[in-house]
């Protein structure tokens, strides 16, 4: 244990918090630091820093060609304003509007940004789809959903022969195809560099008609309760957040400690909101740098990941779980890589589900050896609608599981539903609503124009609201056993991950109109493989009796606290793969559909529950 070592000096503003109970039970949460004035609109920072800080470096990656070459492409904030003006000049010329979106299909990369936002510096907006929905996918029925919904007029592909299929799968008629590499056939297209032209006045006045109002992207949710809805964001919700997240810093003392200009590397995808908005567009408001991560925490692209880290010494880290637990394995293995890593770092985050004690411990254990000091990882909360930081830990902490207290120019309202209190949010942040989907979009807020999240919250301590609000399951997400006990399978999902300490990324709880709790598991990959030495598949893994044996005594451990019915497990199925973004079993968030696994798994889920149980079954006693 760490705790008793000091954490780096972190340039936090005090915190100040707003509390007021109304007599209908709901509890109003304000920050009472002031949000710092936001821009009008997202391409505001770009001509700035472009002034600014015409050589800094705005993004990088390795080469899209020969990625495994050494050194970084780099474009910086002067050469990325020519080259976004030129595109946007070509966006103009083919009738860009707000009635005329432009999808994107690609990968992070640096034509992927600049396409982004060129389309919106033109007025179209942009509507980034994930690429297994192209690439991956076996009928593309959510890729021709998107289309139908969307309509774009344009479409941007990274690459013509990867997504060949998914064009071929749509009914692209005679619309435009951009490309910047390898020509799509079948399709009226152009390359990128054909398609820019040499800006004329049009640009200028495209770049004055933008506006707050003006919509810049539809974001596509997760589809984890039906088929994808596109989220309207403003230019005024996205350049909004970015300074919710930067008021509760002391900026100029920040960068003065960081020694320049912020530093991220991140692969959270830009097709979702958490990687577009609260990393990309928060680094281009910073003036910092994002170093583009072709890596993953997945056995096959780990490598690159930890690849570029030892490259580059970021001074901000936010990602998810999965890949902290990664790093933490790592950073334990590799002196130089955690050198590399703690030297300038102020801050680390994570986000989109919840994260053990175990990986933080792990990770702090390694900074003290190396710094002397603890650096403070916390979480930060939102959703696709709240576009999406609405809430961040903003003081240093060494409990996991908290999603902190409301930004400044977020106002929340916990309001009683059942015996649990739903978070809703209500500031600039927030979305007007659902593309073309009058009926959710009614459903979406109540009748004070607070959105409804569908999350349940509670006060780590009821007693001080200042030490923040923890995740209290999801609403939505409660059921009924056979005897009548309300399941609450968002608690009972993130204390199981959190009490087996590594093995399992995440949980499926089953039990609707049955007697009793029982799990499919999905397994830790990477924690698995360290643990027993093997470097196997998940079909061997979900086998071996030291991954049985730990996640059985992780259980255990978690009845012991957890006694009575409506929390008590008692059987685990692991199963010998991941669930399928594709299909609709994990969101990009990282979020299990609950629902949509049990439906897909149909076989799996009557295995636990038919006796006698198979060798496969664990059961818990």
């Amino acid at each position: 244990m760490t705790s008793d070592i000091p954490f780096r000096e972190i340039p936090y503003l005090p915190q100040t918090l707003e509390v007021e109970h109304r007599e209908d039970g709901c509890i109003l949460l304000r920050n009472g630091q002031p949000k710092r004035p936001h821009p009008p609109h997202m391409l505001a920072p770009l001509v700035y820093w472009a002034a600014a800080r015409p050589d800094q470096v705005w993004l990088a990656q390795r080469d899209a060609d020969q990625p495994s070459k050494p050194g970084w492409q780099t474009v910086t904030y002067r050469d990325a304003l020519r080259r976004i003006r030129s595109l946007a000049q070509g966006f103009l010329d083919a009738g860009a509007g707000q009635d005329r979106p432009v999808m994107i299909l690609s990968r992070n990369a640096i034509e992927n940004a600049l396409v982004m936002y060129a389309a919106m510096w033109a007025g179209s907006p942009v509507v980034p789809v994930t690429p297994a929905y192209a690439t991956l996918s076996q009928d593309f029925a959510r890729l021709n959903h998107i289309d139908n919904l969307t309509t774009p007029a344009i479409l941007y592909v990274e690459d013509g022969e990867e997504y060949q299929r998914g064009l071929d799968g749509m009914e692209v008629g005679d619309r435009l195809v951009l490309y910047r590499k390898n020509k799509p056939t079948g399709v009226n297209s152009q390359s990128i560099d054909e398609f820019a032209k040499t800006p004329t006045n049009a640009v200028d006045l495209a770049y004055d008609r933008l506006s707050e109002e003006t919509v810049a992207k539809y974001m596509l949710t997760s589809g984890s309760t039906g088929e994808p809805k596109a989220v309207i964001n403003t230019h005024g919700n996205i350049a909004s957040m970015v300074k919710m997240i930067r008021s509760v810093w002391d900026v100029e003392r920040l960068e003065a400690m960081s020694d320049g200009p912020q530093v991220m590397v991140s692969f959270l995808p830009w097709s979702h909101t958490y990687g577009a908005h609260s990393i990309l567009h928060s680094m281009t408001d910073w003036g910092g740098t994002l170093y583009i991560d072709w890596g993953a925490p997945t056995p096959a692209r780990l490598p690159e990941m930890l690849r570029n880290l030892r490259e580059v010494a970021p001074t901000q880290h936010t990602t998810v779980p999965a890949a902290w637990s990664a790093i933490a394995t790592e950073l334990e293995h590799d002196r130089a890589l955690a050198e590399k890593f703690f030297s300038r770092i102020m801050v680390m985050a994570y986000g989109g589900a919840s994260m053990g004690q175990d990986i933080y411990e792990r990770i702090q254990t390694v900074a003290v050896e190396v710094t002397g000091e603890r650096i403070s990882l916390s979480a930060g909360y939102g959703a696709t609608e709240t576009s999406p930081t609405i809430s961040n830990v903003h003081w240093p902490s060494d409990t996991m599981g908290l999603i902190g207290l409301p930004l400044p120019g977020t106002e929340f309202k916990l309001a009683p539903v059942g015996d649990k209190m739903e978070c809703r949010v209500r500031g600039a942040g927030i979305t007007q609503g659902y593309y073309r989907n009058p009926e959710k979009t009614a459903e979406a807020f109540d009748e004070e124009g607070f959105y409804k999240l569908g999350d349940a919250v509670k006060f780590k301590n009821p007693d001080n609201p200042n030490e923040g609000l923890a995740f209290d399951g999801r609403i939505a997400e409660e059921f009924k056993l056979a005897n009548g006990t309300w399941v609450s399978a968002g608690t009972v999902r993130v204390k199981a991950v959190e009490a087996v300490d590594g093995a399992l990324s995440d949980v499926v709880v089953c039990g609707l109109n049955q007697d009793e709790i029982a799990l499919l598991g999905f397994l830790n990959e990477a924690w698995c493989r360290r643990k027993t030495g093997r470097n196997v598949g998940l079909e061997e893994l979900a086998g071996d009796e030291t991954v049985r044996g730990a996640v059985k005594d992780g259980l255990i451990r978690y009845n012991q606290e957890n006694p009575n019915a409506a929390k008590r497990v008692s059987r685990i199925l692991l199963q010998k793969d991941m669930p399928k973004a594709d299909a609709g079993e994990i969101t990009e968030k990282g979020y299990i559909n609950q629902g949509r696994v049990q439906a897909l798994r149909e076989g799996e889920v009557k295995r636990l529950y038919t006796k006698p149980y198979d060798a496969d079954i664990i059961e818990i006693k």
